[in-house]
């Protein structure tokens, strides 16, 4: 079962959170058709996204974006206060190799930006954006983290695909400082965090998200919060019409001249939608 395991180090001012998410990730891949390299970034970046959605209150979510301008063009992650999750990669039929025996995501993804969305409910959203460091998600991530949010962070992030292409390992932690905590415990934890096996091998290993934690770190961790992980896409076929009304009354009458019925799919879950003329007949009138 694919979890976020929420703690604080036992007696210290530091956050830890971890997930794996192997079984959604596989999920995502199948959906998308992605080959390694897009599957291992994309995986990357849903693991991201549910280590932030960890610091969400109710009802509010977080996407990931990564642009660059290499093959993969875009990779996209959404998750909610609950851990649901959903992705996207622009180009899934990428694969670019292996660099010190990993998967090459930073090749594939280039030069570019990494941009957070925070829909903090009411209409209320916080976006910011920071130039991509090395491509490889991870430290983009950190960065962003550091810099934007100003707060001390380490992130890590890892997939492992197997020769057949599916996902036999997904996951991430992060690891937040706060303005009280004490300086050797900072100078420990970068110490421990340079020796820290890769995410994707300790689950590989069975390790569980406070396992991998309490390997992490090196401490005792108190647990605060757990929360369990599923692909879930709220497409509907209204939310379809309400964004064909965005674009304007011209461009539905278009639609309506060409006489054929327009079909509509959804880049996270491919769930297809059609629109008769008719209704689009009825929109035009309504709107």
């Amino acid at each position: 079962m694919d979890e976020v395991v929420k703690g604080l180090i036992k007696d210290e001012h530091v956050l830890v959170v971890a997930t794996i998410c192997t079984e959604t990730v596989e999920y995502a891949r199948k959906i998308h058709d992605t080959w390694p390299t897009a599957t291992a970034a994309m995986g990357r970046v849903i693991a991201g996204s549910l280590l932030l959605a960890s610091t969400l209150k109710d009802r509010q979510k977080v996407m990931i974006q990564i642009k660059g301008d290499g093959p993969l063009k875009e990779v996209v992650a959404e998750a909610d206060f609950l851990y649901r999750v959903r992705a996207y990669v622009k180009r899934p039929h990428i694969y670019m190799g292996l660099k010190n025996e990993k998967i090459d995501v930073g090749r594939a993804i280039g030069k570019g930006f990494l941009n957070v969305i925070r829909d903090l409910g009411l209409r209320e959203y916080y976006q910011s954006s920071v130039a991509l460091q090395t491509g490889e998600i991870a430290r983009d991530l950190a960065y962003y983290l550091n810099v934007s949010e100003q707060i001390p962070s380490a992130v890590s992030l890892g997939v492992y695909v197997e020769p057949d292409n599916s996902v036999k390992a997904a996951g991430g932690f992060m690891i937040q400082t706060m303005p009280e905590t004490k300086v050797e415990i900072i100078d420990f934890l970068e110490r421990k965090l340079s020796q820290t096996p890769s995410v994707s091998s300790m689950i590989l290993q069975g390790m569980d998200c406070l396992k991998i934690l309490e390997e992490a770190v090196g401490l005792p961790i108190e647990v605060i919060h757990r929360g369990t992980v599923a692909y879930f896409c709220p497409c509907t076929k209204d939310r379809v019409i309400s964004a064909i009304v965005t674009l304007g009354r011209e461009e539905i009458q278009k639609m309506i001249d060409e006489g054929e019925t327009v079909e509509v799919e959804c880049y996270f879950c491919k769930k297809k939608y059609k629109v008769t003329v008719e209704e689009l007949q009825s929109l035009l009138r309504e709107i």
